[in-house]
């Protein structure tokens, strides 16, 4: 396991489940988990998209937070982004995952500082 990780589950019942990306825009944004779930709820119904969705959160990313999309140079991973934005709160998508880093730590389920990044928003 990588020292530049940390397991984080914030779900209320602290069930593991397939709830990256409000794990992630929650943490990062510094909202409550519910809030982060409810904002993505009215994303997707804007969107005609399950929550999940990539449209879904990059609509709430994007549009409603002004969060502009970042696309990484070829073959970096989330701890490479990690560690070039230490000072910073990033939201970092990987294939079919959506992960967090604060201040260099990914906060995750799992450790997956080693995958490769598909794109990231960084929040000010």
């Amino acid at each position: 396991m990588s020292r530049d990780f940390r397991y984080y589950n914030q779900n209320p019942y602290r069930v593991e489940e397939s709830d990256c990306v409000c794990r992630a825009i929650s943490k990062a944004l510094n909202l409550e988990y519910s809030t982060a779930g409810e904002l993505l709820q009215l994303s997707a119904e804007h969107n005609k998209c399950d929550t999940l969705c990539v449209d879904c959160y990059h609509h709430l990313l994007e549009e409603v937070f002004k969060l502009p999309v970042r696309y990484p140079d070829q073959f970096e991973r989330v701890k490479d982004i990690a560690s070039q934005f230490q000072n910073n709160k990033v939201i970092i998508r990987i294939e079919g995952h959506l992960t967090m880093s604060d201040n260099g730590i990914i906060y995750d389920l799992w450790d997956c500082t080693h995958r490769l990044v598909d794109c990231y928003w960084i929040v000010p």
